[in-house]
């Protein structure tokens, strides 16, 4: 029986509820809700009218009935439908016409994270995640929240310096942004420096691979993460909060944000904040030491919106304080690190008539970023690093192209215990996109030419062992390239990519020569690196039907003078200086607190390739979705027949989604193959199984526009498996978190 149809119910409920007399005029709406994508009928959707608490759900066949009453409605009044997984949907309807509503058709909103495939969404070539179904999947770092993808995975430090690995490749392979545009951090040069980010401020990811990643920069052989943050939100008539909040229980951790918009006239002001405190790590054999943090972030966006566009202004104060885990090596008690960062942007959008363009974007930002390292609690820094950015950017849009050109500056000023010299880099870049409909596929190409110049001052290289005759300016010149094509037979989409990319070398990866503390290396640059090449030719075959996916995805990537920190030599018990050392026979300098010593590492150039593949499958049923994912990624280092270090191990993903009233269901199961395909001095890193559980409920008990919210509940490591990361630093010492229990609550006002 329909708890509609229940006299006593709707008496009472119209009592408590709503307060309105039983003798008023009551109006009945009969409509469906169905599925845009298939037409098939949607159960549990929310139906109400706006400004008021008249509301219904539908059925198992996707029919509602929605009482209320006219006296407390004026005559057109706005029927809203919401469901989980699709966009809400707006009706207006006039009360003085008798005709029940036809049916309303709900388009699914963008895939959840643990679904995407990497060749779907856009343009066939890039996925995006939205705020909505983000909340549910967010994790305490980029990295963790990525790794549910296939072939990512996270390269760590303990749990505040992470970093995401796309199919082996991490460091400056890939380019991170926000809003298009770089962080200005130093997080692609080294372990130790965090990313500038805290995932509650983004609204949405994308990643992105293929020719449209040429625009973000030549770097991207491993694709592009664009996070977005919503600086420049839609024109608001009245003001808007939105609250997170939530904690995770392995760090004893909790945190929470609020954003404001405020409209005014043509002017919208933006103010938000973030706060995250974290304990220590903890595991099922014990607490990882010295990895505790304290993160804040203030931004402020003020935007004029004009007829034909808008004038932006940003800013960002970050402020970051986490520490670095002790090793059997360097510190024994561990680093700090505190991070600064100011970040400044001013965007102008116009729409405009100029040949076959449409939209003209002008960008500048700038950005002072700085961190320092401390070794025990020490008042004063032992190294401060810090970098100013600018970068000028214009652009010209239209539904098929894209042109533009950048010009981006960069001046690395070290302090402290300094091994590279204060640099100055400049890199000035064109660029431009395409995509054509031809008869009997689409065509999508993209070119970037670069110019780099890297100008260190050999006089400030204070510490360094290189020689100064050896620190010498270095000037790169490379144009890369994409070509890609997708074509479509019934129900099978065919769709494939060649790309050639290109990268200088970092100024650590040149002019280094000396103890990393951070990491716990002693790291030894090359002057005299060329660029790196890599061309990568990557392949999509998808069948789909209404409740059957499958998507087989190969690649393959030859890089040319492949060059990266490599360590020096093994680890082995023996006797050294008359004392059982921990690691005889391998090079390595004696230094840190206590008996601490440091690896060397050295930049080592090889020819390489890196291949692999990855599968999706997806079956739906009536309110039970089910997905499987398959990666696995081989690199080799072809000089030397020999693996390269730092690869993925082969990842399954199974997930069981079950869609609830108003809620969402979710079992997840990650298994990690063992790695053994061991670069050079690599260790063995065992097989690992676990299961996650996410609930996630929407709240809207107020049936009106102005109150929704969402609830999530989160367990990873649900039977507290002992698992291992084969790209973590730690992983000698203490395994990954166990279980961990994550509580998430937002909503808008």
């Amino acid at each position: 029986m329909k708890v509609w149809e229940n006299i006593p119910f709707r008496v009472l409920f119209i009592i408590l509820c709503l307060n309105i007399n039983l003798f008023s005029q009551t109006i009945t709406l009969n409509g469906k809700i169905l599925s845009f994508e298939n037409k098939m009928p949607i159960e549990n959707a929310n139906i109400y009218i706006k400004n008021t608490d008249f509301g219904s759900t539908s059925n198992a066949l996707g029919e509602f009935e929605l009482f209320f009453d006219s006296n407390k409605t004026t005559d057109e009044i706005i029927i809203i439908i919401d469901h989980i997984g699709f966009e809400s949907t707006k009706v207006l309807y006039n009360t003085q016409n008798n005709k029940s509503l036809e049916n309303i058709f709900l388009v699914p909103s963008v895939i959840q994270i643990e679904e995407l495939n990497v060749l779907s969404e856009k343009d066939d070539f890039q996925l995006e995640i939205k705020s909505k179904e983000l909340t549910e999947k967010l994790s305490t770092d980029l990295a963790t929240t990525l790794s549910y993808l296939p072939n990512i995975n996270v390269l760590s430090f303990g749990q505040n310096a992470t970093k995401p690995v796309i199919r082996g490749y991490s460091g400056n392979r890939f380019f991170i942004s926000k809003n298009g545009n770089e962080f200005g951090d130093l997080s692609s040069t080294a372990l130790d420096h965090a990313i500038t980010l805290d995932l509650l401020q983004i609204d949405a990811i994308e990643l992105i691979r293929g020719p449209k990643t040429l625009i973000y920069g030549p770097n991207t052989v491993g694709g592009v993460i664009n996070t977005t943050v919503d600086y420049i939100p839609n024109p608001q008539e009245k003001p808007t909060v939105r609250l997170y909040s939530g904690s995770e229980s392995y760090n004893n951790s909790y945190f929470g944000m609020i954003k404001i918009d405020l409209p005014y006239k043509n002017n919208q002001i933006s103010i938000g904040g973030n706060s995250r405190n974290t304990g220590n790590q903890t595991t099922p054999l014990g607490e990882l030491i010295n990895t505790s943090s304290n993160n804040t972030i203030f931004d402020f966006g003020i935007t004029n919106f004009t007829k034909k566009g808008f004038r932006n202004f940003i800013f960002e104060k970050i402020n970051m304080n986490y520490g670095i885990p002790p090793t059997q090596s360097g510190h024994i008690y561990g680093v700090d690190i505190k991070l600064f960062s100011n970040y400044y942007q001013f965007h102008a959008h116009e729409e405009i008539e100029f040949l076959n363009f449409n939209d003209f974007h002008a960008k500048y930002l700038f950005i002072d970023y700085a961190h320092e390292e401390f070794e025990n609690d020490a008042p004063y820094y032992d190294v401060r690093l810090a970098q100013k950015t600018h970068n000028i950017e214009i652009e010209l849009k239209s539904d098929e192209s894209i042109i533009g050109t950048e010009f981006n500056y960069k001046k690395l000023m070290p302090d402290g215990f300094v091994w590279t010299p204060l640099t100055n880099r400049y890199n000035f870049s064109m660029y431009g996109f395409n995509e054509k409909k031809l008869k009997s596929f689409d065509l999508l190409s993209s070119i970037r030419s670069d110019f780099l110049n890297i100008i260190p001052n050999p006089q400030m290289n204070r510490y360094s062992n290189l020689d100064i005759s050896e620190i010498k300016n270095r000037s790169y010149f490379f144009i890369s390239y994409a070509l890609g094509i997708r074509k479509k037979i019934d129900n099978f989409t065919i769709r494939s990519f060649l790309i050639n990319s290109n990268r200088g070398p970092s100024i650590e990866e040149l002019y280094s020569d000396g103890p990393h503390l951070g990491i716990y290396s002693y790291e030894i640059g090359k002057p005299n690196l060329n660029k790196e090449s890599t061309l990568g030719f990557e392949t999509s075959i998808e069948y789909e039907s209404e409740n059957f996916n499958i998507n087989i995805n190969p690649f393959y990537n030859f890089s040319n003078n492949y060059f990266q920190m490599d360590k020096t030599g093994k680890c082995n018990e023996e006797f050294i200086l008359g004392y059982s050392h921990p690691c005889a026979g391998a090079d390595f300098i004696e230094w840190g607190s206590g008996s601490g010593w440091l690896y060397k590492y050295q930049i080592d150039e090889k020819n390489a390739e890196i291949k692999g593949v990855e599968v999706n499958l997806k079956m739906k049923f009536k309110s039970i979705d089910l997905s499987y994912d398959f990666s696995n990624v081989i690199g080799n280092n072809l000089d030397q027949n020999i693996p390269l270090s730092y690869m993925n191990p082969a990842k399954q993903i199974f997930s069981t989604n079950f869609s609830l009233k108003n809620s969402n269901l979710k079992i997840r199961l990650i298994k990690l193959d063992d790695q053994n395909r061991l670069g050079e001095f690599e260790t063995f890193t065992p097989s690992s199984m676990i299961t996650d559980l996410i609930f996630t409920k929407k709240i809207n008990a107020c049936k009106c526009d102005c109150c929704k919210g969402d609830l999530t509940i989160k367990v990873n490591n649900l039977f507290d498996q002992l698992s291992y990361n084969h790209l973590s630093r730690t992983k000698d010492i203490m395994p990954e978190p166990g279980r961990n229990l994550v509580m998430l609550y937002n909503f808008d006002i």
